[in-house]
């Protein structure tokens, strides 16, 4: 499979053919084989009948054809990526001008099954841990704005180009709507026992501004994240032992991405639960913590496959629900025992007051059922698990490839407080390289490469109307390595996030691996500082080095692929 700098230097006149010619005889051809290689009966019949019934609709497969195959073959029906689409901010663009969501071009739409069938093995020519890879290419074949479809032909728009994306950022609405993850909803709505609700990600409108109003105060104030910043700074000094402890003759740590997963369950439970858990030990192999990441990961590939997936999960428990039923009841109930052991010692482990705020303003939250508060709880220390450990090892690995970017943050880091002494909080808030470091990386590999929406009224998107209700995907990541948006968009260069930078303009809104607006990931703010203080720590006990090449898969977030090998040589205490 070609990199992405291949990728991005391929014109678009070079895409194979046979990728972009359908012809109705291929589509047939399609149909069968999906029926022969897919697995189960009820997905075999279900395509077989699909092609059966292509006889009576050929008339639709050769007008979707036609669009698809001119919006390739010339050039002035392409988005000119050079010209700003938004009619907001275009005032030369003309009511005839505007197109329809219809004439937006992309892949080839199957009935019932839309466009789901580029992702099927054996028949599509995309791969779903690679569907950020797929992206990439659908942008390059069809432009800055693509069109596909879900199962039942429902519209998904994906756009590509930063102004687009910024205008759909700056729609004021009251309910940000963002598109459920039906499978887990599907679950949590059939488990009453455990549940009252589908979760703050699933829900909308009231409900969500309900949940939202009742349980993040606490995780996203700053008055509780400084409050924890004290315990923190042991947290990342026990997780620098563990560094040390784990290494080999080589100086080498295989497998990091296991022990940054520790780290982030670690921290996360310091912040939601007020206590210490102690899985950072060097003496412990926490297989608790192993088993709880493989969790969180089975639960991501879960929602992964489903959503890309036949939706036959809705009608029997096929391998992906099966897969996510098994990974909810082990997270809810490793996670639920580590919550009841909390209670139970009524007694505080940490000193401060704040940093208990999290649990204790859920518990004490009146107008939430107990299975709202335990529930919110079991998805806010699952979420911090991969999101601080896949980002901790994309972190790392930059560091670790650009030995002046490094120098740069060790000499931050060594003024921030005397070796082996608490970093103050005061001190960290001036560790502005470390900052810029960490807002690039998120540029450059973000756990989240796009955003999910649901329009709650119309936008006029690259010459395009979008009606309201339409599902858009902002292609974040990809706009963040667009030279339109950002000069020398595939280099590293943390001096861009710095005041009077010469690399200015660019694009920071774009740079959203939490989202952004009201539906904002509540953590972000607690992120950010275990990270900008774990990247103090770690440069000023180590010179980090990467040789592996990092791959990175989809996961449902961004992940890795294992295992990953960083090196980290002891830097002498002066």
């Amino acid at each position: 499979m070609m990199t992405q700098e291949e990728n991005t230097s391929r014109p678009m006149e070079q895409v194979s053919e046979w990728k972009i010619r359908l012809p109705d005889l291929q589509m047939i051809g399609c149909l069968v084989t999906m029926a022969v290689f897919t697995n189960g009966w009820a997905n075999k019949i279900f395509i077989t009948t699909l092609a059966v019934i292509h006889g009576f609709i050929t008339e639709y497969f050769l007008e979707i054809f036609t669009r698809d195959r001119n919006s390739n073959e010339n050039p002035d029906t392409r988005s000119d990526t050079n010209t700003n689409r938004n009619s907001e901010t275009s005032p030369d663009v003309h009511y005839d001008q505007v197109k329809t969501i219809d004439e937006i071009p992309g892949p080839l739409a199957l009935p019932f099954i839309g466009t789901n069938w580029i992702f099927y093995r054996g028949v599509g020519y995309y791969e779903v841990d690679r569907n950020h890879e797929a992206y990439h290419d659908l942008s390059i074949r069809y432009g800055q704005i693509v069109r596909q479809e879900s199962y039942w032909n429902y519209k998904i728009i994906s756009v590509f180009n930063g102004k687009d994306i910024e205008t759909i950022m700056k729609l004021n609405t009251k309910y940000p709507l963002r598109p459920p993850q039906d499978i887990i909803s599907h679950y949590r709505l059939s488990r009453k026992d455990r549940y009252t609700n589908s979760g703050l990600v699933n829900e909308q409108g009231r409900e969500w501004e309900k949940l939202r109003n009742s349980l993040t105060p606490g995780l996203m104030s700053s008055l509780t994240i400084n409050g924890f910043f004290s315990s923190l700074n042991t947290v990342t000094d026990d997780f620098v032992e563990l560094i040390k402890y784990r290494r080999n003759e080589n100086d080498t740590v295989v497998s990091f991405e296991e022990i940054a997963c520790r780290f982030g369950l670690e921290s996360t439970c310091m912040l939601v639960l007020g206590r210490r858990m102690n899985f950072l030990k060097t003496d412990s192999t926490s297989e608790l913590t192993k088993k709880l990441a493989k969790a969180v990961r089975t639960h991501f590939l879960a929602t992964r496959d489903a959503a890309y997936g036949l939706p036959t999960w809705k009608y029997y428990a096929n391998a992906a629900y099966k897969n996510l039923i098994q990974s909810e009841e082990t997270i809810y109930d490793i996670i639920s025992d580590l919550i009841n052991q909390t209670i139970q010692e009524n007694k505080d482990v940490a000193q401060d007051e704040a940093v208990e705020a999290v649990f204790q303003s859920i518990l004490r939250e009146k107008t939430l059922d107990h299975r709202d508060k335990k529930a919110a709880i079991v998805d806010f220390i699952a979420a911090g698990i991969h999101t601080i450990g896949n980002t901790l090892c994309f972190l790392l690995h930059k560091m670790g490839k650009h030995p002046e970017v490094q120098r740069q943050i060790h000499e931050e880091a060594q003024q921030l407080a005397p070796q082996r002494c608490e970093v103050p909080i005061k001190e960290m808030r001036n560790a502005k390289y470390i900052k810029a470091f960490i807002q690039e990386v998120y540029r450059l590999t973000p756990t989240a490469p796009d955003i999910a929406r649901i329009l709650d009224q119309s936008a006029t998107l690259s010459n395009h109307e979008l009606p309201a209700g339409t599902v858009v995907l902002l292609h974040t990541w990809l706009a963040g390595l667009n030279e339109e948006n950002f000069v020398h968009a595939r280099e590293l260069i943390p001096e861009r996030w710095l005041e009077n930078s010469s690399y200015q303009p660019h694009s920071p809104h774009l740079v959203a691996p939490f989202g952004y607006g009201r539906r904002i990931c509540p953590g972000k703010r607690f992120v950010d500082q275990a990270l900008q203080l774990a990247i103090a720590k770690i440069s000023r006990a180590f010179v980090v080095s990467a040789e592996d090449e990092l791959v990175l898969k989809s996961e449902y977030i961004m992940a890795p692929q294992g295992p990953v090998r960083i090196s980290f040589r002891d830097i002498p205490e002066t």
